[in-house]
């Protein structure tokens, strides 16, 4: 009797086994090839990239006129709050 149950444990354990490996393989490689076929967010990654890259490069043509900019808007500001004190 004792061995019958062995038996049944082994077998079912290794069938449990295989099953567990069989779903980690087909959810990795159901993942992998999800993950790399699927380019549902690669546009807005890319464009989100690109749009900085011209932000800063118009940041770095126009460093001088944004510094002068910068410059008036904050001594306007400095003159505002010192006449309302």
């Amino acid at each position: 009797m004792r061995e019958n149950l062995e038996k049944m444990y082994w077998a079912w354990e290794t069938n449990v086994t295989e099953k567990l490996e069989d779903l980690c393989y087909n959810w990795k490689y159901n993942f992998t090839e999800n993950f790399v076929k699927d380019e549902e967010g690669d546009t807005n990654m890319v464009s989100m990239i690109v749009l900085i890259v011209i932000v800063i490069a118009v940041a770095t043509v126009f460093r001088r006129e944004l510094e002068k900019v910068v410059e008036a808007a904050f001594s306007k500001l400095t003159t505002f709050v010192n006449t309302t004190k």
